[in-house]
């Protein structure tokens, strides 16, 4: 791990900074740059990137506060200046911000979120990469010598739990090792980018995409959660908050497809070719041009 990726005199780059600035650039751009492949581009612009960002970076402090923090947090909201962040609140804040600017710029929201969905995986495994460079969402200790374990340095939060556990001594270089959990997670989000940039190439239905990230993600976090080290399991002693919320997802995405696919799905989509023969008179001029 490596938390300053580059240091001149008082001039330091955090990797979780850098990770972070490039998960904004990379879910910023890629959207827009999908909707500018349209034959008629909505009248979006990557400004709507900053809006979810703003509202993400809010709602991940909101949650973080719900979640972690005390009243000494909640006094003049300080949390939102020392408080950590956590995705799910920076998801559902983020989808939030981006609704209002979708509304003010007049965009259909359901296949705006088809555009951002895939590159709101990519995203966020960018973003876990800078957690891993900076040792925090830290894994369980491997209950066997798995090669892909991993042991953070002294004087990271992982080293700091494990000693305060006595799992280690403090004269200790290195934590036990534990699970690389931000990596499981960029490696999933990764899978989950290439399947939803997939489905949005084939894919007709307006939704999928989107219902898919849902669906998906629910399930990568809910999986990967059962080997966080750091997170309380407040949930029947057994679920972590966000393994819970992941699997709320996750069913939610399940239970939406069945419906739709009974409903709104039920029947093929037609495509532009078909709707325009309809509106053709058997002597090749269309019913506008006689009327």
């Amino acid at each position: 791990m490596y938390q300053i990726l580059y240091s001149s005199g008082e001039l330091r780059f955090h990797s979780y900074t850098v990770m972070m600035t490039l998960a904004f650039l990379v879910g910023t751009i890629g959207p827009n740059w999908l909707n500018r492949r349209q034959a008629n581009p909505y009248p979006a612009t990557p400004a709507g990137g900053i809006w979810v960002f703003l509202g993400g970076i809010a709602g991940s402090k909101i949650w973080w506060m719900i979640q972690y923090g005390g009243w000494d947090d909640l006094r003049y909201l300080q949390f939102f200046v020392t408080g950590g962040l956590v995705f799910f609140g920076g998801l559902f804040g983020g989808i939030i911000a981006g609704i209002i600017y979708l509304k003010i710029m007049r965009v259909p929201v359901i296949p705006a979120a088809d555009m951002v969905a895939p590159f709101m995986a990519l995203a966020h495994g960018i973003g876990r990469i800078g957690c891993f460079l900076n040792g925090c969402c830290w894994g369980a200790m491997t209950r066997f010598n798995w090669p892909w374990a991993v042991q953070f340095p002294k004087g990271t939060s992982v080293y700091r739990n494990h000693v305060n556990q006595g799992l280690i001594p403090r004269d200790d270089l290195f934590s036990m090792p534990v699970h690389p959990t931000q990596m499981y997670e960029t490696v999933g989000n990764f899978i989950i980018f290439i399947i939803l940039m997939v489905v949005y190439t084939k894919h007709k239905r307006t939704g999928v995409v989107a219902l898919t990230y849902v669906t998906l993600y629910g399930g990568l976090r809910f999986v990967t959660e059962m080997f966080r080290g750091e997170s309380a399991r407040p949930v029947f002693n057994l679920l972590t908050a966000s393994q819970t919320v992941g699997l709320g997802m996750l069913v939610f995405g399940l239970a939406v497809f069945f419906i739709c696919n009974k409903t709104v799905w039920k029947n093929p989509p037609e495509s532009p070719q078909e709707e325009s023969e309809e509106n053709v008179e058997p002597d090749g001029e269309s019913a506008a041009n006689e009327a």
